[in-house]
């Protein structure tokens, strides 16, 4: 491999990129150039992506943003509020060339660390952080999925059914707005700020709006109770967000819209189905996703420090302050998801 052969793009101008990481299977949403569209218009990252070429054609690619914070500082992020978006290459030799390309950009941009999210050609390495990941094998098979799923989460879908809850797609704007509202009480539940509306508006302009993805909602007399926002790219679909009003829980509400909006997923020809990933801690959300019959893996982030010159362990910094954003009203917690996010990623 030669230097020469390594360039850095912006994949929002070049129309060739999309085509070439849309033909391969490992790639997913987070890779095609509407994630870095929706990113830089949300949150003014800079997008750095790397590819390797070979005798004139693309061979690989590690997507890298730039997040330049006078809070928490300039780094680089593969990639910002994925879930885990790896190198697309075909063995380690590509992988390492793209590394030592990544630490030279991020040499010369003064960065931090950066950060990579479930690369596999870094198993070795020291993880940072550490997830919960589930994955369905999707069929067009219906009663085969339904094998599958655990007699309680069946249950679920029959009670949800036998309470009038109904589940509806939608493509349009206001189905985002809609699922937006939902996210916001549940972000207020969990202690979180949630992210600005804006995000949710060009969620749907760059990705829901041109055909890569949906919001399922789920409703009873006419009311929304709960939620998701599923997005997909070539063969592979992602659970991105979810939400729900806990005053409907006793509904099932959520048992059958996963069930419909796997089942939509398999309909529309897609392989596979990614249910997103998981705090470990949170032993609820696990055990739920371990209803549906799916592979659960781990989900490893690694983080290389610049000051260090090496891959680092568990990052100790921060504080957990959710319990103190929990008391606080929903428009402030929205006014600091406004100001928050751009700083992270």
């Amino acid at each position: 491999m030669h230097l020469n052969d390594l360039h850095v793009i912006d994949p929002r101008s070049d129309d060739a990129y999309d085509t070439w990481v849309g033909s391969r299977r490992a790639s997913t949403v987070f890779h095609c150039s509407a994630w870095a569209r929706l990113l830089t218009d949300s949150y003014r990252f800079r997008p750095a992506y790397l590819l390797l070429n070979n005798a004139w054609e693309v061979a690989a690619c590690l997507p890298l943003m730039e997040v330049d914070s006078l809070i928490t500082g300039r780094r680089g992020v593969s990639l910002c509020f994925s879930d885990s978006c790896g190198a697309v290459v075909d063995g380690q030799e590509e992988f390492q060339a793209l590394l030592q390309a990544a630490l030279a950009h991020g040499r010369k941009r003064k960065w931090r660390y950066l950060e990579f999210r479930g690369e596999r050609f870094l198993e070795g390495e020291m993880a940072s952080r550490c997830f919960v990941n589930h994955t369905l094998a999707l069929c067009r098979d219906t009663d085969e999925m339904f094998a599958r799923v655990r007699k309680s989460t069946a249950r679920g879908i029959r009670k949800a059914l036998k309470e009038g809850v109904r589940v509806q797609f939608h493509l349009d704007l206001a189905g985002a707005l809609t699922y937006y509202k939902l996210h916001c009480l549940t972000r207020k539940r969990q202690g979180v700020p949630p992210q600005p509306r804006s995000y949710f508006v060009n969620l749907h302009r760059h990705l829901i709006g041109r055909g890569l993805g949906f919001a399922a909602l789920a409703y009873h007399a006419g009311t929304a109770v709960a939620g998701a926002i599923c997005l997909h790219y070539g063969s592979n679909a992602i659970y991105k967000y979810g939400a729900s009003d806990e005053r409907y829980q006793g509904l099932r509400a959520n048992n059958l819209l996963f069930w419909e909006m796997i089942t939509r997923c398999a309909q529309k020809g897609f392989d596979n189905l990614s249910l997103g990933r998981t705090d470990p801690d949170n032993s609820g959300l696990i055990h739920f996703k371990d209803g549906w019959g799916g592979v659960r893996s781990e989900l490893r982030y690694h983080r290389y420090d610049f000051r260090k010159g090496g891959f680092c362990g568990p990052d100790a910094e921060g504080w957990n302050y959710s319990a103190l954003l929990k008391k606080l009203p929903g428009g402030m917690l929205r006014a600091l998801g406004e100001l928050g996010y751009r700083h992270m990623g």
